[in-house]
């Protein structure tokens, strides 16, 4: 999915008027530093500046594969204490934003965004965890939609069967036109998605679970009316909303690692607290 990243947000931003005023948080959830005494904070990023900064890389260039949308740095903004990625008609194509977080790159641990975006039928996005090795698969998409209303989120894992590239989704209703907290867990055999802190969908297997390093993608996708017809979901119809301009805003990211070690945490039955999560199912 990635074609290839810029140093920067670009001298072109997404918004007209930046500001820069220092906020804890504009959601009302501050990022945690530590969760159950099981969890800690390697990197947090609340985006209370005005540069995208030297963890972060803007796309720049046409995603592999991709029919529609071109990423551009321009469209990667800071503002009002929030990371926005923007998508823009630009006339039969859009420019869309995307970044990396390549350099917190690990094997293993947790991940958690905080963000709210804006309904539109054309306008997808994607966070997802990518292989350092930029070997695909494996990856992990812990929060993505297609849909026109934003009124839920689908989880993907891919992974290799010797020569058979696989994959495998779940999906969860909700609201996220509203600050919502989506993450992942991912440790030796197993991968558990996050929505507001609790675990709403598992995957248990060492063959699905990726075992090289990796960092986080957070990007937008153009052609979303065509992709659910390729998909074959519900087409978009008339009265869905599909202005020219949209965004995603994210309040804040946060990276963790395990206090002790994963077989200990694995011991200690933490993996097993989720008797309501749905297992991911082969698609």
């Amino acid at each position: 999915m990635l074609t290839s990243c810029g140093d920067s947000g670009g001298s072109d931003s997404a918004a007209d008027k930046l500001d820069c005023e220092h906020r804890a948080t504009i959601s009302g959830v501050a990022p945690p530093h530590a969760i159950d005494e099981t969890w800690q904070s390697v990197f947090v990023d609340d985006f209370n500046r005005c540069e995208l900064g030297e963890n972060w890389s803007a796309y720049d260039g046409r995603p592999g594969g991709a029919k529609y949308g071109k990423w551009h740095p321009s469209m990667v903004s800071i503002d009002n204490g929030a990371l926005r990625l923007h998508s823009r008609r630009d006339g039969d194509d859009w420019k869309i934003g995307g970044v990396s977080n390549w350099p917190v790159t690990q094997k293993y641990g947790r991940w958690e965004v905080r963000y709210k975006v804006q309904p539109n039928a054309d306008i997808s996005y994607h966070f997802l965890l990518w292989p350092q090795n930029e070997k695909w698969p494996p990856e992990i998409d812990f929060a993505e939609d297609v849909s026109s209303q934003r009124d839920g989120i689908a989880a993907f894992l891919h992974w290799k069967d010797g020569s058979t590239k696989r994959k495998a989704n779940a999906h969860i209703a909700g609201d996220f036109t509203d600050w919502r907290t989506v993450g992942v867990e991912w440790a030796p055999g197993i991968v558990r998605y996050l929505l507001d802190g609790k675990v709403w969908a598992i995957s248990r297997s060492p063959e699905r679970a990726p075992t090289t390093p990796m960092w986080m993608g957070l990007q937008m996708g153009a052609g979303a009316c065509q992709l659910r017809e390729e998909w074959n979901m519900k087409p978009c119809t008339a009265v869905e909303p599909r202005p020219l301009e949209s965004s995603v805003d994210i309040d804040w990211i946060a990276v963790y690692d395990v206090m002790t070690s994963y077989s200990s945490l694995a011991k200690s039955g933490y993996f097993d607290n989720a008797p309501d999560a749905v297992d991911l199912t082969d698609s």
